[in-house]
């Protein structure tokens, strides 16, 4: 494989280049090392490590200390793959406390940071990319403004919601992001947004025509069965055969003969 570092300006250049982009979620080192060798270019580590790695009920309970945990992990890996870091729910109301926490993130390891929001978020964007630090976008459903309980659903079915979306999408565009996440869009509606921008649109359940997709790796390999967004097709029921490996040591070492 090309040992060849890829770079948030890489990702910008696969717009109209005529592959798309796979991305996927990671939390820990082993996994980094795997997905970096499997060949995927763009690694999240995503703040939906709360629920899929340290049990919280949604993605507003993790720290920023969490995340430069799990951050350093995969950044000991030494991927080729970009590193990208969510920034964790409460470090983008203020400009000082958002390049602080990016600022923490790239030193633990990140080459690029992602920011839920969009035209609320602009002055962030706008400064952070202002003191070199890369930023990726993230708009429809954004799991840190859902409040409580969630409300996961589609996006972008109501003209006012479609409008809003579309201008987030270009506001982010302007300021200087490198991709956007487009999350639980109308599938047309993402389609438009893909057309109108000039970065990378990196899609999630928003339908096959944005310029990439992006899973949380446990929902593909089928390792978080108790909560499992609609749009996922795992490709492995690696629950199961875990289980299966676990019974069949168990039953080994109680007929006393481990192998």
């Amino acid at each position: 494989m090309n040992s060849t570092k890829i770079t948030p300006d890489w990702i910008r250049l696969r717009k109209g280049a005529g592959e798309k982009i796979a991305a996927l979620t990671v939390v820990d080192y082993p996994t980094a090392k795997i997905l970096d060798e499997a060949g995927i270019p763009l690694l999240l580590v995503g703040d939906s490590l709360g629920m899929v790695a340290l049990g919280y009920e949604d993605t507003t309970k993790v720290s920023l200390d969490d995340m430069l945990h799990h951050l350093r992990a995969v950044a000991r890996a030494k991927v080729r793959s970009l590193v990208v870091a969510d920034m964790p729910f409460g470090w983008t109301r203020e400009e000082g406390k958002a390049l602080y926490c990016a600022q923490k993130l790239c030193e633990a390891g990140a080459q690029a940071v992602k920011i839920e929001g969009g035209t609320e978020v602009e002055r962030i964007v706008r400064l952070l990319v202002s003191q070199g630090i890369a930023v990726m976008g993230h708009i429809g459903l954004m799991p840190q403004f859902l409040g409580q309980p969630p409300k996961y659903r589609k996006y972008g079915l109501e003209d006012k919601e479609r409008k809003k979306i579309i201008d987030d999408a270009l506001c982010l565009s302007k300021a200087g992001v490198f991709s956007i996440v487009l999350e639980a869009l109308d599938e047309e509606l993402a389609a438009e947004v893909t057309r109108l921008v000039d970065v990378p649109t990196i899609g999630i359940g928003s339908g096959k025509c944005c310029d990439g997709q992006i899973l949380v790796f446990h929902d593909l390999v089928g390792l978080f069965p108790w909560f499992r967004p609609k749009f996922v097709q795992p490709k492995l029921d690696l629950v199961s055969l875990i289980k299966e490996a676990v019974r069949a040591y168990k039953e080994e070492v109680q007929k006393g003969s481990p192998k």
